[in-house]
Order: structure tokens, then sequence, then C-alpha cells
């Protein structure tokens, strides 16, 4: 059981430091790992990685979409008062757009 929870704390310790997948099967290799389970374990880190992208991701698109519901918030009060309300309309939500693509990159890339 410790051996599994040691590999455990590893992987999050390789994936950190941003190991590639052949450099974390050396490592593997070089602990005494067996050769039929180092493809096993592969495929879960793998499946690690994809989670951290993909929480990240989500971040990037919960901020963008906050921003473009602020921009819109504020372009209707803006109406009201009868000012310039051009920024507000076009460059926060620009700026929204732009954040919710790059949460879409990082969780399709």
């Amino acid at each position: 059981m410790s051996n599994a929870a040691s590999i455990e704390q590893r992987a999050k310790k390789w994936l950190d430091n941003g190991m590639t997948d052949a450099q974390i099967e050396n490592e593997l290799l070089a602990s005494g790992t067996d050769a039929r389970h180092i493809g096993y374990m592969l495929i879960e880190i793998k499946k690690l990685r994809n989670a951290r992208k993909t929480a990240n991701g989500l971040i990037f698109i919960l901020v963008g979409a906050v921003t473009c519901l602020l921009s819109c918030v504020l372009t209707m009060t803006s109406s009201y008062s009868n000012s310039n309300f051009s920024l507000v309309l076009y460059g926060f939500t620009t700026i929204g757009i732009i954040i919710v693509f790059v949460g879409l990159m990082k969780i399709f890339n």
C-alpha cells in the first residue's frame, strides 16, 4: 500500500516538474518497477496530466465568462447614463472572449 502511495506522490512530483513520458518511464525502470506495469502507469499519468489541463482551462473559461457578464452589465448601466460605453462594450467583451478562447485552447490542445 505504501508503494502505491509513493508512486502517486512521485507522479504528482513528475507532473509538477513537467517531465515527459520517456523521462517518467526511465525513472520507473530505474526504480525497479515491473516493465509490464509501466504502460498502465503511463496511461494513468496521462489522465492526471489531462485532468490538470482541463481544470486550468475551465478556470480560464470561467474568468472569461465573468468578464463578459461584467461587460454586459456595465454596458447596460452605461447606456442609461448617456456616457461613452464603447470602451466597455468592445474592450471588456473582447478581453473576455480572448480569455475564454485561451481556456478552450488549454483544454483541447
